[in-house]
């Protein structure tokens, strides 16, 4: 979008005033009154002609190093600036838009008229048939979808008594993952297949593949209890199923952060909740088990929850990562409701992670329900969050503070308050 060519130096009073003077010089026979006149109009003309084709030759672009980055990495910015024109240009000012989540190193950031931007310019001459190039490095301070653009360039005749401007609504996106930290081992029980210790037995057994029967412990579920043989037998058997080495994991975030939605948000908490579910995936994955991911809140430019079916692949990884990135740190629906509804999607005996930084009833509930599906349930709390007193639950704690901890001593993060079996 251009512009029409503005000037803070000439108005209407000048050309007026000139008029006068000419007419006067005329009439007086004054040829000093006449030329000044005459200078008046010569000077305007020529820098307005000037202004009026000082942006025909210009060609900008931009070019990142980078689409993607995680938070703290660096992204180079390189501009190039081409007048392909025979006109010289004794100044070319250039305002570049930049998300205010970016920290430009190597210069000023000025003030923006678009929310959530930043202006980074730079003014240089250029003379006909040139090409100069720049750079300029950008520090990732938050996770999210950034933006670099639209640009605004102007540009006049010498004198600066005409500008004209034009605005490229080019715009590249770049996205900043959340944090990724390494996880220590847990002191997690042996039968609770989080993912983070290596067993060298199966875990897990596929509910579809029955290969004999054996008889009942007081450990095994009533759900495998294998009617046909007990009551042949006259006593308890229950079904044996086939091992498998596929270990599914669903990561439930919970992004409430008050009990009701008007309390407001704890935005420290919202964004440890999405570096924990971030770092447990990677790892998850990582370790060759099928994950999937469900939050309730949603991703930029989107009306629907964050919803990733499970997969293992390096594909998978990068698609939650992408999702983590662009999610809204506000929660808009009900994670009770989508727990229950989204657990389904995972077989008996799979793991059903949960990040929350509240407890509340229906929650505590709908949990219950999937560990009488038959899932395995962990509760990762982000703080200090009460532990509801569930049968076969396994409780961990993270600090609040993950996604603003010092880089160096983050691989310390994790506690466990409680690795056995609440009773």
């Amino acid at each position: 979008m251009t512009r029409p060519i503005r000037s803070h130096f000439f108005n209407a009073a000048w050309f007026y005033g000139a008029g006068i003077v000419l007419a006067i010089g005329m009439i007086l026979g004054q040829p000093a009154l006449s030329l000044l006149a005459a200078l008046v109009y010569v000077t305007a003309g020529l820098s307005w002609l000037w202004a009026r084709h000082a942006l025909d030759g210009l060609h900008y672009s931009r070019k990142l190093s980078e689409t993607r980055a995680f938070r703290g990495d660096v992204l180079t910015v390189f501009f190039t600036l081409e007048n392909r024109s025979w006109l010289p240009l004794a100044w070319v000012e250039i305002d570049e838009h930049v998300s205010d989540r970016v920290r430009a190193l190597n210069v000023t950031r000025l003030p923006s008229d678009r929310l959530g931007t930043r202006l980074l310019r730079h003014t240089t001459p250029m003379r006909w048939k040139y090409r100069i190039s720049w750079s300029t490095e950008l520090e990732c301070l938050e996770r999210g979808d950034h933006q670099i653009g639209p640009v605004t360039i102007r540009s006049g005749d010498p004198f600066g008594f005409f500008t004209r401007q034009t605005t490229v609504h080019d715009i590249e996106s770049f996205l900043v993952y959340p944090d990724v930290l390494p996880i220590p081992e847990l002191d997690i029980p042996p039968d609770f297949p989080f993912g983070l210790t290596r067993v060298n037995h199966h875990l897990l057994t596929d509910p579809a593949r029955v290969i004999g029967v054996r008889a009942y412990t007081p450990d095994d579920s009533t759900r495998h209890i294998h009617w046909k043989a007990t009551a042949r037998l006259q006593e308890p058997y229950v079904k044996v199923f086939e091992p498998t080495v596929d270990l599914q994991v669903g990561i439930f975030l919970n992004l409430d952060t008050f009990e009701r939605y008007w309390e407001g948000m704890d935005f420290r908490r919202s964004e440890s909740g999405i570096v924990a579910a971030a770092s447990i995936a990677h790892h998850l994955i990582a370790e060759r088990s099928i994950v999937g991911l469900a939050a309730n809140a949603v991703v930029a430019g989107s009306d629907q929850n964050l919803r990733i079916p499970p997969g293992r692949d390096a594909r998978q990884r990068t698609s939650i990562l992408e999702g983590l990135a662009r999610l809204q740190p506000m929660a808009i629906s009900s994670f009770p409701r989508l727990l229950a509804s989204a657990a389904r999607d995972y077989p008996a005996g799979s793991t059903i992670i949960v990040i929350a930084c509240i407890m509340t009833e229906p929650l505590e509930i709908a949990m219950q329900s999937a560990i009488e599906r038959g899932h395995r349930v962990m509760l990762m709390r982000i703080g200090e969050v009460p532990v509801p007193n569930l049968p076969r639950l396994a409780v961990a704690s993270l600090p609040d503070d993950l996604a603003h901890r010092d880089r160096t001593t983050r691989h310390r993060y994790a506690r466990t308050v409680q690795s056995g079996m609440v009773n």
